[in-house]
């Protein structure tokens, strides 16, 4: 390209990325890097830093960003950004638990509670969850063993001023985790509790060693891809659970995780959805 179009990156900052940092940090420079040998003018920034004159004449923002004012500041900007900043508002828990309920995804029976209320009417153990934002730390997703344990997490997130919360049945089977990026054809998966798997908070120890049940593994991306456009949320990762039938069904979805078992190939393929949104933008102009 003649004249150089300028893309601006914005970093994760570190509390929303608990015992991830270095993982989240190797994905946004991979992402850069990408876009920088393909001609672009590219510009990093910590999230706690950005602001929007920062993006001022860039072709687009691609940004790991989750913190209030930033997702604000960059509803403001006319440039495209990826994420779009739809998409995140939409994958905090509560609202993406009724848009998944509401179109049929498959996942565990949920409860939306008021954490000063009565308990739900749900079997455990189970699983209390925040619902404004992403797990932070690891009371932010709770296992119950029994209603006790549920009624008592409860009300530590009403201490903790968290005034709504999710309740999901827990799912026995295999823990699977997932990564994608919609309508480029990356799609991976892997067991976090076979081998090396990561864990950031422990909790994949309540599903056991993995059994490796059989699973449809394409239809598991035709579901996380749907799930991605029900949120509009093109750079995603999750987790779900396969089941001794076979039967799988999603307990977690998320924007941008750090694709750190497949960083370089991840990395391309986020690069080929900024390149077609800054072509489409210009097609717009």
């Amino acid at each position: 390209m003649p004249n150089k179009l300028r893309v601006v990156g914005i970093r994760r900052a570190q509390r929303f990325s608990p015992n991830s940092v270095e993982r989240d940090a190797a994905i946004c420079q991979a992402v850069a890097d990408c876009l920088g040998r393909q001609g672009y003018d590219v510009s990093l920034h910590a999230e706690e830093a950005f602001t929007p004159s920062l993006a001022q004449g860039a072709a687009a923002v691609f940004s790991m960003a989750r913190g209030t004012e930033t997702v604000a500041a960059l509803e403001r900007l006319s440039t495209p950004v990826v994420n779009p900043v739809a998409g995140l508002r939409n994958a905090r828990r509560g609202d993406m638990t009724r848009i998944f309920a509401e179109a049929g995804i498959p996942m565990p029976r949920s409860w939306m509670v008021r954490t000063d209320g009565t308990l739900p009417d749900a079997d455990c153990p189970c699983w209390l969850k925040r619902t404004d934002e992403c797990a932070q730390a690891s009371g932010d997703v709770v296992y119950a063993h029994g209603r006790d344990e549920l009624a008592a997490a409860m009300r530590r997130f009403a201490d903790r001023g968290l005034r709504e919360a999710v309740v999901c049945e827990h799912l026995p089977g295999d823990l699977v985790k997932f990564y994608g990026v919609k309508g480029t054809g990356f799609f991976e998966y892997y067991y976090p509790t076979a081998g090396d798997g990561f864990s950031k908070f422990g909790l994949e120890r309540h599903n056991g060693a993995a059994r490796f049940y059989a699973f449809d593994a394409a239809a598991l991306a035709a579901t996380a891809d749907r799930a991605a456009s029900l949120l509009n949320l093109p750079v995603y990762g999750g987790d779900c659970i396969v089941g001794a039938d076979g039967e799988v069904r999603l307990i977690d979805f998320n924007d941008w995780p750090s694709f750190s078992r497949c960083c370089d190939r991840a990395a391309e393929a986020i690069t080929s959805v900024i390149v077609k949104a800054i072509e489409s933008n210009q097609k717009l102009s």
